[in-house]
């Protein structure tokens, strides 16, 4: 390693940096409207069947009521099927909404874990956010990988990938006569998401947020597959 490198970024370039390749947050999917989540519930199967009976009820109901004899209680059958869907729809929309809060808390307080980085020449503390292109990361045994990079110092280091390539243990070294040629990512790169389960090394990250691999697949996650192919229409 170079001066450069074991001083880290200065305040002034991490400013910089943030500037130029943006934040280390990947870009949450688009939020659906609370109203739209709720119809959806009645796409159920179940809750149209349901539906259809409690609309077959209310004109059975009302035949008896107008033309045979006004008694109110017949329409406690379809009273009964509307809570039924009401009740149904009503929890899983509940439901939903609840998990979808725990989820976005989550997201940040991952974002708000420590990493340890070298900056003005001295080893320090910064949010996993707040990581920027160029910075310095010491790696630990357990540690998160926070953004791509690459290795400027491994030591027995091996990473779970299990998160992008599905391959639980893989060795990482910056010694090229040791690159494992077969691998789906260079030996000497470390990817966000995947984890240090043995050894240590140093990182200088070079692409953070939406422009790691794992922002790429998060991103190619929210892609919409419900268009029609054209095989479907014909």
């Amino acid at each position: 390693m170079n001066q450069l490198q074991l001083n880290g970024l200065t305040h002034d370039e991490v400013l910089e940096s943030r500037a130029k390749y943006g934040e280390n947050i990947l870009t949450p999917p688009p939020s659906t409207p609370l109203w739209i989540q709720f119809l959806e519930k009645f796409q159920d199967p179940l809750i149209r069947i349901l539906l259809v009976a409690f609309l077959l009820s209310i004109g059975i109901a009302s035949y008896e009521y107008f033309c045979i004899e006004p008694d109110a209680s017949v329409f406690l059958e379809p009273l009964g099927i509307f809570i039924a869907v009401i009740l149904a729809t009503g929890v899983g929309f509940i439901v939903e909404v609840n998990a979808n809060k725990k989820f976005k808390i989550l997201n940040q307080v991952n974002d708000e874990i420590m990493v340890k980085v070298i900056r003005d020449g001295k080893i320090t503390e910064t949010p996993r956010k707040d990581i920027v292109v160029g910075d310095i990361v010491m790696l630990g045994t357990g540690d998160e990988i926070p953004a791509d990079g690459t290795l400027l110092e491994a030591v027995s280091l091996q990473v779970n990938e299990s998160t992008l390539t599905g391959e639980p243990i893989i060795s990482k070294t910056t010694k090229e006569e040791d690159f494992d040629t077969d691998a789906t990512y260079p030996s000497n790169n470390v990817m966000r998401g995947t984890t240090v389960v043995d050894g240590h090394g140093m990182m200088q990250v070079h692409a953070v947020g939406d422009a790691t691999e794992y922002g790429k697949v998060n991103q190619g996650a929210q892609m919409d597959y419900n268009i029609d192919t054209p095989l479907q229409p014909q």
